[in-house]
């Protein structure tokens, strides 16, 4: 056995061949009194380091010399190793100074994480994705924490109450599958999740819809990041993640004959929304929050508030003459055009007309029907979207083209009772 002292204040270097140790002189407090130590530290032949304190210096090296002895004759083995793998190991001990882990204990370590980690992928590639992902002094948020604060704040900015029912269905369902941090989703986690999506009946999703669960999921992520909930780098990889390719959907419309059944048949009540709708396209849900001081039968306009529209946006839309005739024996000085209490309401209403005279209802179809017959007559796609509340871009690619010129003039020539009512279909 040797004992070397690196410095005057350095520890003395116990070795006894290729086993070593390390001799301290430190100081302890008992009793709120200090007193002068020997500190032995030294790491066992299986990997577990050992710190053990005695008040003189000979009891100190009188236990490294049991230690040592009993390396020597239980660990004779590690007496044959070279003289590179001895100084391998005293350097791979030395990393380990200060971090209370034992060789064998960082070697474990270093082997499960390097299984958990993909092919190609290091511990310190890892370490770095992760401290980029959660920098110090970021803000640590649950992903269900983050969907309150974003529904809140849309809220606040009074957006429609169409959007605001969607944002709380989707993000709220995002918020239960994924009850963690919202800094630690990666896109590969989110690609999966949307994939898996199906209806509350259990039968597949379409496309479209996952299409808008993903658009609004990013957003939810883009407002975490202007609350510095995650990084601009995490933002942008969710933002660039292919998104599902929606079906090609077919724009459903009423024809001339159906939509003149469908009014002569309505209720005094429902005529009037029923008559916007199919001659101005504005929305069902629009229409549910529209009252009569916004239709101007003497200006013939409709005006659609920003705290109407479904783009928070306020617009004008025109009112052809005979959706004023439809009006003008309805119109009242106030209260809502609609007798119903929401737009759902409001279309279970307009199913049930149609229902009575044959004609099968469509989903959206008022709205479709009034932009497709309306492009065909002015053949205007940018003024039909600002009309509409859309963007050219959808106007052109959805409506363009679906009627003729003398179909469009025939739907804008429907007029109140213009022939007898048909007799429903027996």
């Amino acid at each position: 056995m040797s004992a070397t002292k690196n410095s005057k204040t350095g520890p003395e270097v116990l070795k006894s061949g290729s086993f070593s140790g390390k001799l301290y002189q430190a100081k302890k407090s008992v009793g709120g009194r200090q007193y002068g130590i020997f500190r032995l530290v030294y790491t066992e032949p299986g990997g577990r380091r050992r710190v053990r304190d005695f008040a003189e210096r000979q009891t100190a090296i009188e236990k490294w010399r049991q230690v040592s002895e009993a390396w020597r004759l239980n660990r004779g083995d590690a007496l044959s190793l070279s003289s590179d793998e001895v100084r391998e190991h005293q350097a791979a001990v030395s990393a380990l100074d200060g971090l209370n882990a034992s060789l064998f204990e960082a070697a474990k370590t270093f082997a499960a994480a390097t299984h958990r980690l993909p092919a190609g992928i290091g511990i310190l590639e890892a370490v770095d994705d992760f401290l980029r992902r959660h920098p110090s002094g970021m803000a640590k948020k649950q992903v269900d924490e983050v969907v309150q604060e974003m529904i809140a704040d849309a809220d606040a900015r009074r957006l429609s109450a169409e959007h605001l029912r969607d944002l709380r269905r989707r993000l709220r369902r995002f918020a239960a599958d994924f009850q963690c941090p919202i800094a630690s989703i990666t896109p590969a986690m989110l690609r999966d999740w949307i994939r898996s999506l199906t209806r509350e009946d259990g039968k597949p999703m379409t496309n479209r819809s996952k299409f808008n669960f993903q658009r609004m999921i990013v957003s939810l992520f883009h407002f975490a990041r202007r609350q510095r909930y995650i990084t601009r780098d995490q933002a942008d990889e969710l933002a660039e993640l292919d998104a599902p390719k929606p079906e090609p959907s077919k724009t459903g419309i009423f024809s001339v004959e159906e939509m003149r059944r469908i009014l002569e048949a309505a209720p005094d009540d429902i005529r009037p929304a029923l008559a916007i709708a199919a001659f101005t396209g504005i929305r069902t849900a629009e229409l549910a929050r529209i009252t009569w001081d916004a239709v101007k039968l003497a200006e013939r306009v409709i005006v659609v508030g920003a705290d109407r529209a479904k783009t928070a946006s306020r617009r004008i839309v025109p009112m052809p003459d005979n959706l004023v005739e439809w009006l003008t024996p309805l119109v009242r000085d106030s209260g809502p055009v609609s007798p119903s209490p929401n737009d759902r309401a409001m279309n279970h209403r307009f199913a049930r007309t149609a229902a009575k005279v044959g004609v099968k209802w469509r989903h959206n179809a008022l709205r479709h029907s009034a932009i497709s017959y309306r492009l065909a007559v002015c053949a205007d796609a940018a003024r039909v979207a600002a009309e509409a509340g859309n963007s050219p871009n959808m106007v052109h690619r959805h409506y363009k083209a679906l009627v003729s010129q003398a179909d469009g003039e025939a739907w804008f020539d429907i007029r109140p009772f213009s022939a007898a009512p048909p007799e429903a279909p027996k």
